[in-house]
């Protein structure tokens, strides 16, 4: 029996030395363990079948070892799982300051008591710190209270190390070979030294630990041909990158011996592309439960009540209209689309939702029901997707409210059953393919080849920072951690090891970066770029229908349209997009109007109004009937729906309403019920137009003499005017003239009939979709 430290650093041929040695050892008809991360398992599988089948090696990561080391001798205990470790801490905090916390705080403490625990740190042991550090050590002591003789998964490190040091065992296994680590802890490396009395034990690892000798050592290789590339931002990128696996692919390169390493926040924006090119991708990072689409509907529907937004407005259909208000008037908050829900007349269907997802009664029942008839409700294909059975989602759901209401009542068990949702992860194979990975789920792994993208500053790093709880100069160098047991100082420049990592993680290694993204420039990695400026892109084949030059795509009609007469407001529309003001125009919208809007336009559809008409107004506007009453001496002396000039070809503006008094005029402008409040949003209001400004210019230049002042007011339905500006408009401000000299601009191309789009991220608020582009909405 004998323990062996190999070290080498990355690419140099470790995992082929242990591969060798675990084929001798399996032709003898002895078993092997192959240790690692459980990302690493089909990779190795692979490797080892690569020369012919291999009877006799198995591959387990840590954990398994340490359970089947216990199983074996007959020491189990209950296993605290999954999202156990997260509500048992959250019931200690609980217990300690007799409230709930917040799920945030609990993870905040679990992580804590998980480092602790991984470097032998008791809840007796010696901290130093501030108070912080002794509400740590209660509620840590409170959590293995709470716990009693279940074991987490720390436990079962500990336990089996106390096994194999003071017990002479009999293994089930012949050799154990750990392999594809970065580093490894001090209880990890003393158990497997004490394996090493009852098996023959080999650990490789790119540098030796503290205060060990190497027993072997590898040279490096220099056999890696590494290129860089920048793009001018990512989604050229990103382009470049799948048309360039689609060639290797075209070539005949194995979908299994190529990779592409990201960024996890990129990973998803990257395999949006995947059916565009046709191009096999394995997307191997977890997937939780909340990423499910039963799982998202559910977690839109918890934080729904208590933070209201778009998104999760539109995961009710019903609500859809809402949801497209709040995205179009840009408000957040919960009292903001309250406001904006009466405005629309659904206060009765928001407060319906709001009602339904109110904990009632029983947290159990509740979320029981919600889950049976709540979700379908919402989706009624649920129950006819593939994606996860949806029988097979309520048990891990239900299990998850369970723990979730032994610590939590009311809005507290929503916020809790959504937090241990997200931290429920699914092991699911995905489909085979190139295999898209983050820095960490490409440790321990060699490629043929592989595309290392986004190597920009801050993008890949091993995120060194202080703790919350024990402050860096309190922690014990690395050297003491690993002699001493205790916790480590966290800045140990792990950055280098990663990035040693990446640079060997493929023989043939394309490197690309982006120098701008949407928030400005970005900077490249010196470690992975080089010091030199890489050259651009490539061009390659098209490798996407979209990037082909075709006569027969869909080009949208560019000729002239008779496009009629122009208000003021209509060419400002034409203006930001001459296609979508034409095709708004030419297509009716289905959506229904709300009552103010209604009301607005038959107000101008009378000129003048009187009681007689007032009246009827009152009768068939009944949320309006107060306010109609209040104002009726105002109103009726005020002409409404008038034209500047009254004729003419040219733009013309449409006033809402306006009043006169001598040489001064009020122009005014109506509004939904709250949507301005004082008189700084209403000068931000007309801001955004040419209609009221253009129109006091017109007034005081052609009525030079007669009117010598023009009073501009934004006047919300059920509420009294609001004047947008002091001492009024005497003469011709600059702001106006830019209306005038746009109005100008835009009537020339509009009297063109030209209706050339202008895309940009106005296409995001477009309701014509696809027409310029495809032809098709």
């Amino acid at each position: 029996m004998s323990f062996t430290l190999l070290v080498a650093p990355p690419g140099a041929g470790k995992t082929g030395r242990l591969l060798d040695r675990a084929r001798e050892v399996a032709e003898e008809k002895r078993r092997v363990w192959w240790v690692g991360l459980p990302s690493q398992r089909g990779y190795i599988y692979r490797r080892a079948a690569a020369k012919g089948a291999l009877l006799g090696l198995e591959f387990l990561s840590s954990q398994q070892v340490y359970y089947r080391l216990l199983a074996h001798a007959l020491q189990l205990k209950p296993l605290v799982v999954g999202t156990g470790r997260l509500a048992l801490v959250g019931e200690a905090l609980r217990a300690v300051r007799q409230d709930v916390p917040a799920p945030g705080e609990a993870r905040l403490f679990a992580r804590a008591i998980a480092e602790a625990k991984r470097y032998g740190v008791s809840y007796e042991a010696e901290l130093v710190g501030d108070e912080e550090v002794e509400r740590f050590r209660k509620v840590f002591r409170a959590y293995e209270a709470i716990k009693g003789d279940a074991w987490d998964y720390d436990d079962f490190r500990s336990e089996a190390l106390k096994l194999v040091e003071r017990t002479e065992m009999s293994l089930e296994v012949d050799a154990v070979l750990v392999d594809g680590f970065r580093e490894i802890g001090p209880l990890e490396l003393r158990l497997f030294e004490a394996l090493g009395r009852h098996a023959e034990v080999w650990l490789a690892l790119p540098e030796a630990p503290p205060g060990r000798m190497a027993d072997k050592i590898l040279p490096p290789r220099d056999a890696i041909r590494r290129r860089c590339y920048r793009a001018a931002n990512p989604v050229v990128e990103a382009r470049w990158v799948m048309g360039a696996l689609k060639r290797d692919l075209a070539t005949g390169s194995d979908p299994l011996e190529l990779a592409v390493i990201l960024p996890e926040a990129q990973i998803k924006a990257f395999a949006a592309l995947a059916d565009e090119y046709g191009v096999p991708l394995m997307d191997e990072t977890p997937r939780a439960l909340a990423d499910t689409m039963p799982g998202r509907l559910l977690l839109d529907l918890l934080e729904l009540p208590d933070y209201p937004s778009a998104s999760k407005l539109l995961a009710i259909p019903e609500l859809a209209p809402l949801a497209r208000s709040v995205l179009a008037e840009g408000v957040v908050g919960f009292e903001a689309i309250t406001v904006l829900a009466q405005r629309l007349g659904l206060e009765s269907l928001w407060q319906k939702w709001l009602r339904l997802l109110e904990v009632q009664g029983d947290e159990m029942a509740w979320a029981e029901q919600l889950l049976e008839t709540g979700l379908p409700q919402v989706r009624p294909d649920l129950l006819e997707r593939e994606e996860l059975r949806y029988a097979q989602f309520k048990q891990h759901a239900v299990q998850r409210a369970k723990e979730a209401s032994r610590l939590a009542k009311d809005a507290h068990f929503r916020a809790w059953w959504g937090a241990l949702l997200q931290e429920t992860f699914l092991f699911d194979r995905p489909r085979g393919g190139v295999a898209l990975l983050t820095a960490n789920l490409a440790s321990g792994r060699r490629f043929k080849k592989a595309y290392l993208m986004q190597a920009v500053e801050g993008a890949y790093t091993t995120r060194e920072r202080e703790d919350y709880f024990v402050p860096e100069e309190a922690r014990k160098s690395l050297e003491l951690a690993f002699g001493e047991l205790g916790l480590p100082k966290r800045f140990q420049g792990r950055d280098q090891s990663l990035y040693a990592e990446l640079k060997t993680s493929a023989t043939d290694l394309t490197v690309t970066y982006s120098e701008a993204g949407q928030d400005g420039p970005l900077v490249p990695e010196p470690e992975l770029v080089g010091a030199e400026l890489p050259s651009p892109v490539p061009t390659l084949p098209a490798g996407s229908r979209l990037e082909l030059i075709r006569s027969d795509l869909y080009r949208a009609e560019r000729s002239a349209v008779e496009l009629g007469s122009a208000t003021l407001e209509g060419l400002r529309r034409y203006d930001d997009c001459a296609f979508r003001y034409w095709a708004e125009r030419a297509i009716d919208s289905d959506e229904a109007r709300p009552w103010w809007l209604e009301l607005i336009d038959e107000m101008r559809g009378y000129d003048r109004l009187n009681l007689a008409r007032l009246e009827e107004l009152k009768d068939k506007y009944p949320q309006a009937s107060h306010w109609l009453g209040e104002y009726a001496e105002q109103l009726t002396q005020l002409t409404f729906g008038a034209f500047l000039p009254e004729t003419g070809s040219g733009p013309r503006a449409l006033i809402d309403a306006a009043g006169r008094s001598a040489g001064e005029v009020t122009l005014y402008r109506f509004v939904a019920p709250e949507r301005v409040a004082d008189q700084s949003e209403a000068a931000a209001y007309l801001e955004k137009r040419w209609n009221e400004l253009w129109a006091a210019g017109y007034l005081l230049t052609h009525f030079r003499g007669r009117i010598t002042r023009v009073d501009v007011s934004v006047w919300p339905i059920l509420q009294a005017p609001i004047p947008a500006f002091d001492d009024g408009i005497t003469y011709l401000w600059r702001r106006i003239a830019n209306r005038q000299r746009k109005v100008e601009q835009a009537f020339e191309r509009f009297s063109g009939g030209d209706v050339s789009p202008q895309p940009g991220f106005r296409c995001r608020s477009c309701r014509m979709s696809d027409v310029c582009r495809e032809g098709a909405r």
